[in-house]
């Protein structure tokens, strides 16, 4: 008797009240609480200096991120980034897998498929999980507001197969995507190549030498290349250094805590500089108020670089093409201000986002496997940079425009949101019982909660 009501009593306590459930699903689904479904993890902490060229793969916060000699995880196993910008974000493990901890590790307390629980995890909000204001994270205490619906088991299996159907034909489609952009992205790094070493303007050099003179000031700020060896540029240009670049240095921003609720200040979020140039759609609400001549307003024109991030991330520069005092800026993006006498902003954009510039913001990043990489002041201040004079920059951003189309990333970007737009559609359809494959006649899942819950009673 005493033990029925044990059941009893953790039965209710894993369901979900009808008041929090978050939308409706069949009578024959339930909504559970998922602590009391999953098992969940933290990976282990693994220096980023500890991964070798060969071994067991290693998945870090976005993936597969290199190899070690040890693995934590047998089989494949659903994880869920808790670090970083891209909190929330479900991936998959290979079999024989070191997961950092900038991973969780999520596994069924019950019997199914592990595609499935992928498909459930993607199909929710998992921003509620995200805390933290300067540096965003899960934690696993987080959860325990964190609701599933959970289907009869057999419906588990249609929906794993429906969805691997559906989904398989997005990815594929998003695959024949991705081979576009890296050929865009090939061709797009071999002109700006060209540009970074003066051969795009070697002609226009010729026809306009009265145009080489570099600013006096400039002239006293050239520095020896000891960073890129054999990148020879021409005898008129020079290498200096980001610092001499700007009228204003680099500054962290401030990073209040956002609120759900509609406000008058806006902050930015790291997304909106993530592709290199501003999205004013990526922002959040804070409550605070900000003094009108705060430093943390952007001005149309600001130069902003992201001072931590993922590694393929960190370092990303855009400029704020947005309308002054619209939006304030986080902790996790620095902003200064370019001298427009010196370098154009577009020019220096270019070459921080190139495999040249993040080649020097990876080799300077510090942090391990287990914290967002990060950059300071000081490492975006001593940036070396390949300087030409200013009209010879805008001939060079004139001659890339013409050469490289943007409007070809842009329409694939445009396209990518469309198939991810299109996969979360499916899938809110698929855990709300709306794809065809539903049986009210399957077993109550409450009985398969029963059965889980037994194991801990």
């Amino acid at each position: 008797m005493s033990t029925k009501k044990n059941i009893d009593a953790i039965l209710e306590e894993a369901l979900v009240p009808k008041e929090e459930q978050l939308y409706d699903v069949p009578c024959n689904w339930v909504w559970v609480k998922s602590t009391k479904l999953l098992d969940i993890q933290y990976g282990k902490g693994l220096p980023t200096s500890k991964l070798i060229s060969e071994g067991y793969p290693v998945f870090g916060a976005n993936g597969k991120i290199g190899y070690y000699s040890e693995y934590t995880q047998e089989e494949p196993t659903v994880l869920m980034t808790c670090r970083g910008a891209t909190c929330g974000t479900i991936n998959v493990c290979e079999p024989k897998s070191f997961v950092t901890n900038n991973s969780m590790v999520i596994k069924p307390k019950w019997d199914t498929e592990v595609s499935f629980l992928k498909y459930l995890l993607d199909s929710l909000n998992n921003d509620v999980l995200i805390s933290g204001s300067a540096q965003p994270q899960i934690t696993i205490k987080a959860f325990e507001k964190y609701y599933i619906p959970l289907p009869p088991l057999r419906e588990q299996k249609r929906i794993a197969n429906k969805l691997d159907n559906l989904l398989g034909k997005i990815e594929e489609t998003k695959l024949l995507i991705k081979e576009a952009e890296e050929t865009f992205k090939l061709r797009r790094a071999a002109i700006l190549d060209k540009a970074f070493h003066g051969e795009l303007t070697r002609n226009w050099r010729v026809e306009n030498s009265s145009y080489f003179q570099l600013p006096s000031y400039l002239e006293n700020k050239q520095v020896d290349n000891d960073f890129y060896p054999n990148f020879n540029i021409p005898s008129t240009w020079v290498w200096t250094r980001a610092e001499s670049l700007f009228s204003i240095q680099p500054r962290n921003g401030y990073s209040p805590q956002s609120t759900e609720s509609v406000t008058n200040i806006k902050t930015i979020k790291l997304g909106a500089i993530t592709k290199g140039y501003f999205k004013e759609d990526e922002f959040k609400y804070i409550h605070e108020i900000i003094d009108e001549d705060s430093y943390l307003w952007l001005k149309n024109g600001d130069f902003l670089i992201q001072r931590a991030n993922s590694l393929d991330y960190v370092g990303t520069a855009a400029i704020y093409t947005g309308k002054d005092k619209e939006f304030i800026y986080p902790d996790l993006i620095m902003k200064g201000r370019l001298n427009e006498k010196l370098v154009d902003s577009e020019y220096m954009v270019l070459w921080i986002n190139s495999h040249y510039g993040k080649k020097y913001v990876k080799q300077n990043a510090t942090g391990t496997a287990g914290n967002m990489p990060k950059i300071n002041q000081k490492v975006v201040k001593n940036l070396l940079i390949p300087l030409p004079a200013l009209a010879e920059q805008k001939e060079i951003l004139k001659i890339i425009n013409k050469t490289i189309r943007e409007d070809v990333q842009l329409k694939i970007n445009a396209s990518n949101e469309l198939l991810n737009g299109l996969k979360q559609s499916i899938l809110a359809k698929a855990f709300r019982g709306e794809l065809g494959t539903n049986d009210p006649s399957d077993e109550n899942a409450i009985e398969l909660l029963k059965e889980v819950l037994q194991e801990q009673v």
